[in-house]
């Protein structure tokens, strides 16, 4: 018997394991071959096969083998040994897409968002570096963010995105992300991301957002700073800064705009604001004098905001006294803030910045958030929250038919609706589309049930738009109508 054993012949899996041993290469690949044809496989197989192939220069099949293993693995639900073995493969080939494509998959199975990100954005990174085409990993990288939606994703994305000198695209992401970071009442991140997308470009559209977001930060310096910043980069657009008097305002932030303009340098802009607090306080008679006082500076400028007080006050001509000779004396600064804003408490003093100055500049941030935040806040922002925040990102970019399709999808959803119908008007307004704009809110007003505080914007928004249009009787009996919401 045991002389027959002796001639008897080898098997594969034999002959295999000797050449392991012997560290024969060639002997191991050739039967790590055929022991794979015959369904043979196990980590005992793969893994000297695969430094087999590596030793011959014949890394490709080697990392499809270790690829192809962790995928079956992947389906069986072993997911633990298929991220050990697509970790293998990215060390001997980091750049290779379908194994981090499977890594990414398999971190998604383990809840490991986080992770399955960062593979995904990495690759993205090194592709750029080396100047090879990406348009497959961006794919990848895209429907990922889709369909496990947090807005960091979006941010980081942007970040890698702008680090390309793709500049379009990374505003397009901050815009995603700040919308987002809104809706989870995540103010300071949101404030970021608008940030970052108003240093790629300016617009009223994203002022606007920050203007929404900076009045709930609870930080009163940072929410001073940006009020002057907004107040000094728009200084000649006179519907934003009241849209930023108003959001302050109605956010019971009235010592903010006092210890703003107490920084300011400019007089005329002194006064502008000061009459914006008054129209939007409804202090007819303050506003009034400082109508005058600001004639005296800028007769064009002070009749607009004349205009904008009769529009919302009509009862305001009582106050209207005959107008002082245009060559009386300009008040000085110290004047002003003696007769209007002795009472304002300056214990807290402000930073001085050059009027001609911006924002504030982005803060760096951490990046990192965890796994279990993520799974909830991607519950949370799909759906409605998804296709408001593209919407918003879409007026962004000035591509207003885009984003009125899209914001028209999320009126359905009561928790986006006033966003969407804001959003709506808004894109119309800025094509110049004022009678659709008008008719969108006149409809949206019969349509929906909406809250009193809802009711009133609107109407406010529609007397705003008469008013843009010449049509001060119209814009009165709007700013009427609100009045009777609050």
């Amino acid at each position: 018997m045991g002389f027959a054993n002796f001639f008897k012949k080898k098997g594969t899996e034999e002959l295999f394991h000797e050449a392991v041993a012997e560290k024969n290469y060639l002997k191991i690949v050739s039967y790590g071959r055929k022991l794979m044809e015959k369904g043979d496989v196990s980590s005992q197989v793969i893994n000297p096969l695969v430094e087999a192939l590596i030793k011959i220069g014949n890394k490709d099949e080697a990392i499809k083998i270790l690829d192809d293993y962790a995928e079956e693995k992947l389906k069986n639900g072993y997911y633990a040994a298929a991220i050990a073995f697509l970790q293998k493969a990215l060390k001997h080939d980091p750049n290779n897409l379908r194994t981090v494509e499977l890594l990414s998959s398999a971190y998604v199975k383990k809840n490991l968002y986080y992770e399955a990100f960062i593979v995904l954005i990495d690759l993205f990174k090194k592709l750029c570096k080396e100047g090879r085409n990406v348009s497959k990993i961006k794919d990848s990288i895209e429907h990922f963010i889709e369909k496990n939606s947090h807005p960091i994703f979006y941010e980081m994305y942007a970040d890698a995105l702008l680090e390309s000198d793709n500049k379009d695209e990374a505003y397009k992401n901050y815009i995603m992300a700040g919308s987002m970071y809104a809706s989870l009442s995540k103010f300071e991140e949101a404030l970021n991301a608008y940030l970052k997308a108003r240093e790629i470009k300016t617009s009223e559209i994203v002022d606007q957002k920050i203007t929404e977001i900076v009045a709930k930060l609870q930080d009163s310096s940072t929410r001073r700073k940006i009020l002057k910043g907004l107040i000094l980069n728009n200084r000649e657009n006179l519907d934003l800064l009241q849209t930023v008097i108003k959001e302050f305002t109605k956010n019971n932030l009235l010592d903010d705009i006092d210890q703003v303009i107490l920084t300011l340098k400019d007089t005329k802009l002194k006064w502008t604001i000061a009459i914006l607090r008054d129209i939007e306080t409804g202090e007819i008679e303050s506003a009034f004098e400082n109508i005058e006082q600001l004639s005296k500076l800028n007769k064009e400028l002070a009749e607009k905001l004349k205009g904008r007080l009769f529009a919302k006050y009509p009862e305001a001509v009582e106050f209207e006294k005959e107008p002082e000779s245009v060559y009386g004396e300009i008040p000085s600064s110290d004047e002003i803030l003696s007769s209007i804003f002795s009472a304002v408490d300056e214990a807290e003093p402000l930073e001085q910045p050059d009027d001609k100055g911006s924002l504030l500049k982005v803060a760096s941030s951490s990046h990192h958030v965890d796994n279990r935040e993520i799974a909830k806040t991607s519950t949370q922002l799909d759906g409605p929250i998804h296709t408001i925040s593209m919407a918003e990102a879409m007026l962004g970019l000035g591509n207003y038919e885009k984003a009125i399709e899209m914001a028209k999808k999320a009126l359905e959803f009561p928790e986006v609706r006033f966003r969407a119908i804001s959003l709506i008007a808004s894109a119309h307004v800025s094509q110049g589309k004022y009678k659709e704009a008008l008719n969108h809110l006149l409809d949206v007003l019969k349509k929906y049930p909406l809250s009193n505080e809802e009711k009133r914007n609107i109407k406010e928004a529609i007397g705003k738009i008469y008013e843009e249009i010449g049509d001060k009787p119209k814009a009165s009996f709007w700013y009427k109508e609100a009045k009777k919401e609050t």
